[in-house]
């Protein structure tokens, strides 16, 4: 009798593993990653959506975002902005959003690169921490690429830039890089496409990289939402060290 029972014990356990593991193998959205789903992950598409996913996706979003603080000063759309709160430099309120209008106190995602795939994707489908991307993205490929982008594509911001603030790459070396990868749409002069063309004056690669140096490393790394922009170590690959000396010649546009 106990062997009969045993022998039923041993057959019930090995159907529930068979159907679970089938469960999981069927989605490639689970965060198991049963089907390569992030092997498969487009690194620049997660920058892209770092920066602005919204408007890469074309989604529109309501209200302020449930984690945002009550202390941040911004509105709307700009508060689902991954960049919003954890800055360009990826380290939050450690780095340049440390004060002024973007500081909302929430750390970076740097240390996060340490963290598997599957751990990335499914804090980026946790319902329970008001974090959950697919809400929106209903495309678990994106998701995924999100996760690669954190795991895989950001820069220790410290290695491109000092704690003055300058950077610390090689102007002729950049200058060759830019005139080669860049000057094409930017104008050897870094000024002929206006990214705040509503203002006075043109507003090129020069002005961005010294208003914002850490947002101009990471469009050159990646590129830019809507827009036809290479990313510089995806598409072009280009090693970190020479984005940052493409922004150090930028500076002296």
């Amino acid at each position: 009798m106990k062997k009969i029972l045993f022998r039923t014990i041993v057959v019930a356990v090995s159907i529930l593993s068979l159907v679970l593991i089938a469960s999981c193998a069927t989605d490639g959205s689970q965060s198991g990653d049963s089907d390569g789903a992030y092997a498969k992950a487009d690194l620049k598409l997660g920058g892209l959506l770092y920066d602005k996913w919204a408007k890469v996706r074309n989604l529109e979003t309501a209200g302020n975002h449930p984690l945002y603080p009550a202390l941040g000063k911004k509105k709307g759309g700009d508060t689902f902005r991954c960049k919003e709160c954890h800055g360009w430099d990826y380290i939050g309120k450690d780095g340049r959003y440390s004060k002024g209008s973007h500081y909302t106190g929430i750390k970076g995602l740097y240390d996060s690169r340490t963290k598997s795939p599957e751990e990335l994707y499914s804090a980026l489908t946790d319902t329970d921490a008001k974090h959950n991307f697919s809400k929106h993205l209903t495309d678990s490929g994106d998701i995924w690429a999100l996760a690669k982008f954190i795991k895989e594509g950001q820069l220790d911001i410290t290695t491109a830039l000092g704690p003055d603030g300058k950077a610390k790459g090689s102007v002729s070396r950049g200058k060759t890089l830019f005139d080669s990868n860049c000057s094409r749409c930017h104008g050897e002069d870094g000024n002929k496409l206006d990214f705040k063309g509503d203002k006075n004056g043109v507003q090129g690669v020069g002005w961005l990289a010294n208003d914002n140096p850490q947002e101009s490393l990471h469009k050159i790394r990646i590129g830019h939402p809507g827009s036809a922009m290479p990313s510089m170590i995806v598409e072009r690959g280009l090693s970190d060290s020479e984005t940052v000396d493409i922004l150090t010649y930028s500076l002296t546009l």
